[in-house]
């Protein structure tokens, strides 16, 4: 089962330039730790890439420090002692935020007053810490039984299958959770972080939402211009997710064959077609081809023919790859690696990638491999 985690670190927040300037708004950031022997604090703005030194003071005597020579901009920021113990934060350039913990556990045990943002974030991680515990319980239970059953592979998988509908239903008990929090405090930066742990299949609207609040409220800040470009870019996969939908008509493609002839997909009309997005240069989809062969054999006679999309960027590797894996079927591609426009317009996100198709071009299935497409395709031609 995949395992749902929540990590709070740089590696989810927006890029920006820290434009932080001398402080002229009154912002202070007052400290009072326990444990302490003088250590430095640093302030840090969180990038996608990096943690940016802003400030720092020196904790005095009676484990007091105070940070003020700078007015940060809106967003995450942490205060460290260390590398490995440090407190997040959410900020804004005219807070005056109150700070106590333990110098030796700080991210564990530290409060704040003055941040609304912070005490949201908080908010945040607690419920997906919550959430965590009862992964990590059903993946628990999954295993002992493995263990202790001492199952084979097709008794775990059947036991893996039981277990995927309450699996599901406790992420979408947790991720309705979190979109209510969201819509509630979509005026809040700390609900950026929030928002990239939901599907933008299943939640779009409370991206929007969260987009047009931001936005209101802070309008011009470029880290929520930023945030409104990734969800107009997620909106974007989103449409094209919907477009090959099950039951839609699969979007046209017309690319290239190897002899620079465009072959159309609505030509294979009459055919159960599979649309197999692939290259030369994918591992894992030419280790997939003999499977892909073995069923090609078994049942072009049948009616079923393959269209065969490569993601390549060089002719030569192309044609090379068709002939050392024994291709037959029509292959296409413009050249464009991930740029392709079949790609974009199916909206795929890594190959091997499949869309089974139906006599007239309606979308049967996606994504089906090995004994699970043979299975698909026998059916279907039966």
């Amino acid at each position: 089962m995949k395992k749902l985690t929540f990590v709070i670190s740089a590696a989810i927040l927006l890029g920006a330039c820290t434009g932080e300037k001398k402080n002229s708004t009154g912002f202070e950031i007052r400290g009072s730790l326990s444990n302490t022997l003088g250590e430095t604090v640093y302030l840090e703005k969180l990038t996608s890439s990096s943690q940016t030194k802003i400030d720092s003071a020196v904790i005095n005597e009676k484990g007091e420090f105070v940070l003020n020579h700078v007015a940060p901009s809106l967003g995450f920021y942490r205060i460290k002692v260390n590398e490995a113990n440090f407190a997040m934060l959410v900020l804004d350039s005219a807070e005056k935020v109150v700070l106590k913990g333990d110098a030796k556990n700080l991210g564990n045990t530290y409060t704040t007053e003055g941040s609304p943002g912070t005490d949201l974030f908080k908010e945040y991680n607690k419920l997906a810490e919550a959430h965590r515990t009862r992964v990590d319980s059903m993946e628990n239970v999954f295993r002992t039984f493995l263990v202790t059953m001492r199952m084979d592979s097709l008794r775990a998988d059947s036991l893996s299958k039981q277990m995927e509908k309450p699996y599901e239903a406790m992420i979408k008990a947790y991720s309705d959770v979190v979109a209510q929090k969201i819509k509630a405090n979509t005026g809040s930066f700390a609900s950026v972080m929030a928002v990239q742990q939901l599907n933008p299949e299943d939640y779009m609207d409370v991206y929007i939402a969260l987009d047009k609040g931001l936005s209101q409220k802070y309008p011009g800040n470029p880290d929520v211009v930023r945030f409104h470009s990734v969800v107009e870019q997620d909106q974007m996969m989103v449409n094209r997710t919907k477009a090959i939908a099950i039951g839609a008509e699969a979007p046209e493609i017309n690319l290239p064959m190897p002899n620079d002839k465009p072959l159309a997909l609505s030509s294979l009309r009459g055919k159960v077609v599979l649309i197999d997005f692939w290259a030369s240069w994918c591992g894992p989809c030419r280790k997939e081809m003999p499977n892909v062969k073995r069923i090609y054999e078994k049942y072009k006679s049948k009616g079923f023919e393959i269209y065969g999309v490569s993601l390549d960027k060089e002719k030569e590797d192309w044609l090379a790859a068709i002939s050392k894996d024994g291709l037959t079927w029509p292959q296409v591609s413009d050249l464009a690696y991930w740029q392709s426009k079949a790609a974009q317009d199916y909206a795929v996100q890594a190959i091997p990638f499949t869309v089974l198709i139906d006599k007239n071009g309606k979308i049967l299935a996606k994504n089906l491999r090995g004994a699970e497409l043979e299975s698909k395709i026998a059916e279907i031609l039966h």
